[in-house]
């Protein structure tokens, strides 16, 4: 079995400053635009059972419970769960969430417990888990590393190497000693629907601001123009289903139903 005492630890060490990159500029882009595509997804019945896997320091956990929505986060971090619990009973909101530490790739529920499983990190370990637990005609949100942009970002250092790796599948990349999976759309498409989700949408999501040109000032800062924002996060968002320049996104999203 895969050691994941190296994560914990990394995650752990990160936890009490994780939230503080969605308060600069960057952030916060990326924050929103994640938003606005969720929404469309979200259950109508604000009693359908929600799962927030890898969910961290809850930052899609805390929204959804204002929402009103049954939450049940879980994350390999304790540390990172200890922030999303401050951060509900702050807002009187940890009634409406279960907080459960475990490993996604080793879920802790029955078989199809939830109406909308969501796993916005490490999504390729744990889609089998994922799929499981889902429902039968529940939705299910992936994240997963754009196969172009992590062979571009290396690219520099090995052109040999990178051009050899591109056309293999499964493609895998490491980052940090860790072993990552990287696809295509149309990869991820397939890999989905191999273990049973109809996929609706893959949007590109990551990175968006740095490739419109900003400089690291306006990407850091915390105080920026509201146009500006609006302007920005309405690029990023048409851009997010153009096939044409998906390639340079660092993630993409998916969203799809168990069949």
């Amino acid at each position: 079995m895969k050691n994941t005492d190296k994560p914990k630890d990394e995650w752990g060490e990160h936890a009490e400053g994780y939230d503080k990159w969605y308060l600069k500029f960057n952030g916060a882009v990326e924050n929103y635009v994640d938003w606005e595509i969720l929404k469309k997804y979200l259950p109508e019945n604000k009693k359908a059972k929600i799962l927030d896997a890898a969910g961290g320091t809850g930052r899609i956990t805390l929204p959804l419970a204002r929402l009103g929505y049954d939450i049940t986060i879980c994350d390999l971090s304790a540390a990172m769960l200890d922030v999303a619990r401050r951060k509900l009973e702050k807002e009187g909101l940890i009634d409406k969430v279960e907080i459960i530490e475990c490993d996604v790739r080793s879920l802790p529920f029955e078989n199809e417990s939830f109406d909308f499983v969501l796993c916005w990190y490490g999504g390729y370990g744990a889609l089998k888990e994922l799929v499981r637990v889902a429902k039968k005609g529940g939705r299910v949100s992936l994240f997963l590393n754009n196969k172009w942009l992590s062979l571009i970002d290396k690219f520099k250092d090995s052109p040999e190497k990178i051009l050899a790796t591109a056309d293999s599948q499964p493609c895998f990349m490491e980052d940090r000693g860790e072993k990552y999976l990287v696809v295509t759309p149309d990869e991820a498409g397939e890999m989905l629907e191999s273990e049973g989700i109809k996929v609706h949408d893959i949007y590109a999501v990551c990175g968006w601001a740095n490739v419109l040109g900003f400089s690291n000032e306006i990407l850091e800062s915390r105080e920026w123009d509201d146009r500006l924002f609006k302007q920005t996060t309405e690029m990023v968002l048409r851009l997010s289903r153009e096939r044409s320049v998906m390639g340079m996104s660092r993630h993409l999203v998916a969203y799809g139903e168990k069949i």
